[in-house]
């Protein structure tokens, strides 16, 4: 039983983002990522908020987990403090992903424990894995738009692939942290029914049983 356990905890770490080995850009292809960026800085707001919109436009499901953002037809409100608060706090887990360029592996614990949050919803129902395919591809598809207003298409296509590979590897890593906190979860749930069914208890719960039993006769 021990050894069984040891190697489901052991499982377990293998999931963790830490785990999972960053892409690994050379200098030429950072500079080219901060260049980039740098170019749209600025309009970092409006991008985060054209990220979320096209989000909910193509996985209208993933509302469910902002229970407080208001909608206008079909449309979340883009004026609402709640949509413009969350979809900044995307856009932070990116800038952060490119202000850690020399040192990504920084990041592992930050989008650990954000993986580990979403590992709750998924839990409770309200979040699926697919929906970092969906943040992905929404992300991809938003910078190359505000790229192209910069730069050239042979330069867009250049850059995009490299973006692609840090968002990849960013969702890769936090969607590890979730599947490494739902495995955590059920390993505690198996150890609870476990301890809930072991001899000992079954015995305790018969000796109360069998206590009650001799009450009741006196």
């Amino acid at each position: 039983m021990n050894r069984r356990k040891e190697t489901r905890k052991k499982e377990i770490e293998d999931m963790a983002p830490a785990a999972i080995s960053w892409y690994c850009f050379t200098q030429e292809e950072k500079n080219d990522l901060e260049h980039s960026w740098n170019l749209v800085e600025g309009k970092k707001n409006h991008i985060a908020c054209d990220i979320y919109e096209m989000i909910f436009n193509q996985c209208p499901e993933a509302r469910r987990l902002f229970p407080k953002l208001k909608f206008v037809g079909s449309k979340p409100d883009r004026k609402n403090n709640e949509f413009a608060f969350q979809a900044m706090r995307f856009m932070q887990v990116i800038e952060g992903a490119i202000k850690a360029l020399d040192h990504l592996t920084s990041l592992d614990v930050i989008l650990d424990n954000l993986g580990r949050r979403h590992g709750k919803l998924e839990v409770n129902g309200k979040f699926r894995s697919y929906y970092w395919s969906v943040f992905l591809e929404c992300s991809i598809y938003c910078l190359r738009h505000a790229f192209s207003k910069r730069m050239n298409d042979k330069e867009v296509d250049h850059v995009i692939i490299l973006w692609r590979y840090l968002l990849r590897d960013v969702m890769k890593k936090i969607k590890a942290g979730t599947t490494a906190d739902i495995a955590h979860r059920m390993h505690q749930m198996s150890i609870d029914d476990s301890r809930k069914y072991s001899l000992p208890a079954i015995q305790h719960k018969e000796s109360n049983a069998s206590s009650a039993g001799v009450s009741r006769v006196r």
